[in-house]
């Protein structure tokens, strides 16, 4: 009997707990998928794109020589760039340049990169036009690592009206 009654009061208490948790957080919906063009006020990145002209390759403890074009609709215009690594990588240059483009749009820029150790790295490129920004990472290999593909996120939206970006997962064998 004693035993039964526990039975019954733990069911009852598992029950209240998916009740409240079904009234805090509303029914499960399904996540709508973001339509590629943007909504009404939401901020567009910077119209400008950054292509890896030469240099991705190199042995650790050498200086690689990353050669940049930036590429814009705006003859001459002021472009702010920032230059960011990830852990292992080293920026041996300045961190940050304001580049000009010329008559056709196009600048180049030029930051020297150092790693220790054989791997993949990441580059991150931060360019500010007018009051817009681009971020963009570009794979530097170091070594005979070799660059792993990354498989693309899924932009979608919560019913709260959230942006989210699912990623699938990826394991990294050893």
């Amino acid at each position: 009997m004693t035993m039964n009654i526990t039975i019954k009061n733990s069911l009852l208490a598992f029950t209240m707990v998916l009740l409240a948790c079904r009234l805090q957080y509303g029914d499960a919906k399904p996540l709508h998928e973001i339509a590629s063009s943007t909504g009404h006020g939401e901020k567009v990145g910077a119209a400008v794109t950054v292509e890896l002209a030469s240099g991705s390759v190199t042995s650790k403890n050498a200086i690689l020589p990353v050669m940049l074009r930036f590429t814009t609709d705006q003859p001459n215009t002021p472009l702010h760039v920032e230059y960011r690594s990830n852990a292992g990588l080293s920026i041996v240059t300045l961190g940050s340049a304001t580049l000009v483009s010329n008559q056709d749009g196009v600048v180049t820029d030029t930051p020297n990169v150092r790693a220790t150790a054989d791997g993949v790295y990441e580059l991150n490129v931060f360019v500010t036009l007018g009051d817009r920004t681009k971020a963009v990472s570009v794979p530097v290999t170091v070594g005979n690592a070799r660059a792993v593909r990354k498989l693309s996120g899924k932009a979608m939206r919560t019913p709260q009206g959230e942006n989210l970006t699912v990623m699938p997962a990826q394991e990294k064998v050893r």
